[in-house]
């Protein structure tokens, strides 16, 4: 019997391309802030952090965060609702800038 491999999700091959590619990652997550600033959407930006998160592999962006896994996932949930040092944190850990630009 033949057994095919199931078609990878998007967010599957997001991740592939981000760990080869940091800087689309950064690129990505700058779209991101973009689109849930113009949708007042916070949680956009959140699920592209964890998306980010992923390819750089969540223990090691928890323990460089000095955060808990766990509070890591939690924090970049949908309904996820971060503290700022906790995201900066995150953004550090990630090798990333925030940057502010006017609208």
């Amino acid at each position: 019997m033949n057994k095919r491999n199931p078609a990878a999700s998007h967010e599957a091959e997001m991740i592939k391309d981000f760990r080869s590619r940091p800087r689309r990652a950064a690129a990505y997550l700058n779209a991101a802030l973009e689109i849930a600033c113009e949708q007042n959407d916070p949680s956009l930006l959140l699920s592209a952090l964890a998306t980010v998160a992923r390819a750089r592999g969540m223990s090691k962006v928890a323990r460089d965060a000095t955060l808990q896994r766990e509070s890591l996932h939690r924090m970049l949930s949908k309904k996820g609702n971060p503290q700022w040092r906790s995201l900066f944190r995150v953004l550090r850990a990630l090798d990333l800038r925030p940057r502010i630009d006017a609208a």
